[in-house]
């Protein structure tokens, strides 16, 4: 079977789209076409395209590698990487009629020879073919090969990861997977299958709705990024979502963490362990999120307040400038201390969205609102110098001053 490796070379000087990206970062040295099909999603076609493309710039390589010694295939042809004895394969696009496909695909005699558990076929004198025995770089087998999530630091990878249409269509074959193959199955079948898929069967039962299937999976020596990912977004209960966050490396994962906040069913304790160790800025965002449920919304700002009142003061007065004062409708029954109020006070211009928020919120300090009936902005603003007037804290005699 032909293998697709990586080349050493500088990424960052390469045009890659996200797809070819996300391509790319599945290719491990022990990749094959068949590989690439099953763990990417794609069209058979679009990936021959992609790795050609990729070949041509230099990326990848293309090279012989023979099957290690003892390793066996599935008993039914073309079954996909770490499926169970009789599994089907998911299904793949038609072949295309070109030289590089039939490279990239290896010898057609090789996957269809009755005997599909040898490294190699006799040849008709009783001698070796050139396929026969281990090569030096001989990797693991179809059933041993892995996802490999893209790297957080590969922009076009994290991309194409969280794309939503690359999304629901790799989703699509793994349910597809899951409904054909396990779903039939009764619970313990499924939880012992778990246990010891690969690639992509192992990436459908992470769609499984059980948290003992889940726990599986998860315990899967096999797994990758991708499965606590696909639990993230997927499943609907407490225990499942816990095992995600048993292991700290998952909880840590960038992908994982916006799709547990995503997830309607997340736990309280989970969400706190993601939005504590975050700075207040990013707390704020997400407690606006639209994209986030109203329920953990509601407790990511009651960690915002908390975060605001144990603040420093120029913490807190970033925090005021950077949202121009966007942020103050969620500080229900917070303050400013009188140095966060000096900071404030220290700038002579203002936003005009920056001076409604502060004249809107009840607990602006009297002697922020007394500074800003003087900056000019609010003396040339009668709309501004109304609502600021109107404020239960302005000082009485900067009332008088203002009239």
């Amino acid at each position: 079977m032909k293998r697709i490796r990586q080349k050493t070379v500088d990424l960052t000087s390469l045009r890659l789209s996200a797809e070819e990206g996300f391509v790319l970062s599945r290719v491990d040295g022990t990749t094959t076409m068949r590989d690439l099909v099953a763990l990417t999603g794609l069209d058979e076609g679009r990936v021959t395209e992609i790795v050609a493309h990729l070949s041509d710039a230099g990326v990848v390589e293309l090279d012989d590698g023979a099957t290690a010694p003892g390793a066996t295939r599935d008993a039914s042809p073309g079954a996909a990487p770490g499926a169970p004895p009789g599994a089907a394969r998911a299904s793949e696009a038609p072949g295309i009629d070109n030289e590089l496909l039939a490279f990239l695909r290896g010898d057609a005699a090789l996957d269809e020879a009755p005997d599909a558990g040898r490294a190699a076929d006799d040849s008709d004198d009783g001698g070796p073919t050139d396929d026969a025995g281990p090569t030096d770089d001989a990797g693991p087998t179809d059933e041993a090969a892995e996802l490999v999530p893209p790297s957080d630091d590969d922009p076009a990878a994290a991309e194409a990861a969280d794309d939503p249409e690359h999304v629901a269509r790799t989703e699509r074959e793994y349910r597809k997977i899951y409904e054909t193959v396990y779903h039939p199955m009764t619970r313990d079948e499924r939880v012992a299958a778990a246990a010891d898929a690969a690639g992509a069967h192992l990436l459908a039962l992470c769609l499984d709705a059980d948290p003992q299937v889940i726990h599986a999976a998860l315990t899967n020596p096999r797994v990758t990024f991708e499965c606590p990912r696909l639990v993230a977004m997927h499943h609907r209960t407490h225990v499942g979502l816990e095992h995600v966050a048993k292991r700290s490396d998952f909880l840590a994962d960038a992908l994982v963490q916006r799709r547990l906040l995503r997830n309607p069913q997340l736990p309280s304790t989970i969400l706190n362990r993601i939005v504590n160790p975050k700075l207040m800025m990013e707390v704020y965002k997400l407690a606006v999120d639209r994209e986030i449920p109203e329920r953990s919304r509601m407790m990511t700002r009651e960690v915002l307040r908390k975060k605001f009142m144990l603040s420093s003061s120029d913490e807190r007065a970033a925090l005021l400038f950077k949202t121009e004062g966007r942020c103050l409708i969620l500080l229900v029954n917070c303050s400013l201390d009188a140095h966060a109020t000096q900071i404030l006070c220290s700038k002579s211009t203002y936003t005009i969205l920056f001076i409604q928020n502060l004249a809107r919120w009840s607990a602006t300090p009297p002697a922020l609102l007394a500074h800003l009936l003087k900056v000019p902005v609010v003396r040339r603003n009668q709309g501004l110098r109304k609502m600021l007037l109107k404020h239960p804290n302005t000082p009485s005699d900067a009332k008088r001053g203002a009239l």
